[in-house]
């Protein structure tokens, strides 16, 4: 493999790995037996994080909403909660925005969506 080959390969691969966490952070079930939605963070402080909502929590949301601890980046993690009723309209096609909890100095928001 000549210069060329091996920096248009690398070109292709940095433009793929942003485009699949974009994909990533639309959620959506396509039917192929997805369990979860993964969600990704704004991006503050030079930097985002995940989380994941299981679909049972959509379609069967508990009484007391559900706490989700945040990928670790950084060397740390958030935490963001939703209610029974945020679950429910989530799964009724509304998009929820919620703050995380301030860690390390600071916030991020995540727009949950179905």
């Amino acid at each position: 493999m000549d210069r060329r080959e091996v920096i248009m390969k690398l070109g292709g691969l940095l433009l793929a790995l942003p485009a699949a966490r974009v994909l990533s952070a639309c959620g959506g079930d396509s039917g192929g037996g997805t369990q979860a939605l993964t969600f990704i963070s704004s991006t503050d402080f030079g930097h985002s994080h995940t989380t994941v909502i299981q679909l049972t929590d959509l379609t069967a949301p508990p009484g007391a909403g559900v706490t989700k601890t945040t990928s670790s980046d950084l060397a740390h993690t958030h935490q963001v909660s939703l209610t029974s009723d945020e679950l429910t309209s989530i799964e009724n096609g509304a998009t929820v925005t919620k703050t995380t909890t301030n860690d390390d100095g600071h916030t991020h928001t995540f727009a949950f969506h179905r």
